[in-house]
């Protein structure tokens, strides 16, 4: 019953309020992070979720102490998000996507394939319109560029753009992870 309650609160009122950082935001965190924490099949402490975030039925998405969903996120599925994780604007987490290994059978028509589970790990930076594809591991302390494609998995402490996106360098010292090469020159 209070999962039931929460779902219709949550979709009914609590996604539609304005964002956190509008005047009066204390009962609007409040009343989202009430429903997260009944909805999410793990919710962390001091988590905040933006207006308009759609997680589905959040009965497969885990979400760590300190981090926030942005406005208008969208990630239906197994989806789990560490600690310390902030999430732009308008971010889309896809966990599975349309089939379309069939010649004779048109592609609306073959349905959707299995789920591959988005694991984002500690302290990762997503920027405002990124796309993450279905099974991409995020590294811990990776920074994903605004409008970025994420389709494979993003090492830790690096920071990645475009579309696709690639690692455009590393926020460890020197730019490069220890032990590896620098990235190469671009020639420009």
């Amino acid at each position: 019953m209070t999962r039931t309650l929460a779902l219709a609160l949550y979709y009914g009122l609590a996604r539609h309020l304005p964002r956190s950082f509008r005047p009066v935001r204390v009962a609007r965190c409040w009343l989202r992070a009430w429903c997260a924490r009944r909805l999410l099949k793990c919710c962390g402490r001091e988590v905040n979720i933006e207006r308009g975030a759609d997680f589905g039925s959040g009965r497969q998405m885990v979400v760590g102490d300190r981090s926030g969903l942005g406005a208008s996120f969208y990630g239906p599925g197994p989806i789990t998000i560490g600690r310390d994780v902030m999430v732009g604007p308008d971010v889309v987490c896809l966990t599975r996507s349309l089939r379309s290994d069939r010649l004779d059978v048109p592609m609306k028509e073959q349905g959707w394939g299995e789920d591959e589970p988005i694991t984002i790990g500690d302290d990762v930076w997503i920027g405002w319109r990124v796309i993450i594809l279905p099974g991409v591991s995020i590294g811990r302390g990776a920074i994903l560029g605004a409008g970025a494609v994420v389709a494979e998995d993003v090492p830790e402490y690096a920071i990645v753009g475009g579309n696709p996106a690639r690692v455009i360098r590393y926020r460890t010292e020197g730019g490069h992870l220890a032990g590896s090469e620098p990235p190469a020159a671009s020639g420009k």
